[in-house]
């Protein structure tokens, strides 16, 4: 499995996450039994855990740049796809935040239609350029 799969992936875990938080870690180990991510299975476990740990800053930040759409409002796909490239530009050293955000563009574009795309992309450009890193 390459990085690019283990982020949709990850991205479809932080799905379910909206619907099932209490079952986060069996969504999980489910996955991971019945996937077998191998050399991916350490980031995707990071990311959804990071997230899931850090929901509250990185939902809070999104807020913020997202100029009167609260994370309520915004869609449970774009949401999941925000949270996921939020917690990468903000955690994840690695991975340059352009990687993170054309990424996540991506994922809207697949599963939140071309309209959801300039949105993800406006407010992860907002992040990636207040964090100054990764660039």
């Amino acid at each position: 499995m390459n990085r690019k799969k283990a982020r949709e992936y990850a991205f479809i875990l932080l799905f379910e996450y909206k619907f099932q938080p209490e079952e986060i870690e069996r969504i999980l180990s489910d996955f991971i039994e019945e996937y077998n991510p191998g050399d991916q299975q350490e980031y995707i476990e990071k990311v959804v855990r990071g997230v899931v740990s850090n929901k509250e800053g990185i939902d809070k930040k999104i807020d913020e740049l997202s100029q009167g759409w609260k994370a309520e409002r915004i869609s449970n796909v774009s949401l999941a796809v925000l949270r996921l490239a939020a917690f990468e530009i903000e955690f994840c050293d690695d991975i340059p935040a352009v990687v993170s955000v054309n990424e996540a563009v991506s994922l809207a574009k697949k599963y939140d239609g071309d309209e959801a795309a300039p949105f993800v992309n406006g407010i992860l450009g907002k992040l990636s350029g207040m964090t100054g890193v990764k660039k």
